[in-house]
C-alpha cells in the first residue's frame, strides 16, 4: 500500500480530507498522521489526561485496507473503554489497558 491507496481508503483527495473523514466518521474522533514511511492512527479521549495507543502502519510492510480498519477499530474500542473509565466509573481503579488486547499490532506512544 502507498499514500494514494490510503487516501482512496478514506475516499479522500488529499491528507487534510482523509484526516477530516477519519475524525468525522469515528465515534472517538480518531486522528491520522501521514509520515514519509507510512501512517499513524490514534485518538485523544475527552476529559482524560491521556489518549489511546498510537498505531503505525509502514508502507514497507505492504499493509492492507483491512489493516487500516483493524487499527481504527482498536482505537475506537480503546477510546470507548478509557472514556467510560473516566466518565462512567469516575476514574476509579487502574485505567483500562485495552491496547493490551491489540498487542499483535505495532504500537507507539499514547496520544496526547
Amino acid at each position: 500500500m502507498n499514500k494514494e491507496s490510503v487516501l482512496k481508503f478514506f475516499s479522500a483527495e488529499n491528507e487534510a480530507q482523509a484526516k477530516r473523514h477519519l475524525y468525522k466518521y469515528t465515534d472517538c474522533g480518531a486522528w491520522i498522521g501521514f509520515e514519509d514511511w507510512g501512517i499513524v492512527i490514534g485518538s485523544i479521549v475527552e476529559g482524560c489526561d491521556f489518549g489511546t495507543a498510537t498505531y503505525p502502519l509502514r508502507y514497507a510492510n505492504n499493509f492492507s485496507c483491512a489493516d487500516i480498519q483493524a487499527r481504527i477499530d482498536a482505537v475506537e474500542k480503546e477510546a470507548k473503554d478509557i472514556w467510560e473509565w473516566v466518565h462512567v466509573h469516575g476514574a476509579e481503579g487502574d485505567a483500562p489497558d485495552t491496547s493490551y488486547e491489540f498487542g499483535n499490532f505495532e504500537q507507539g506512544d499514547r496520544s496526547d
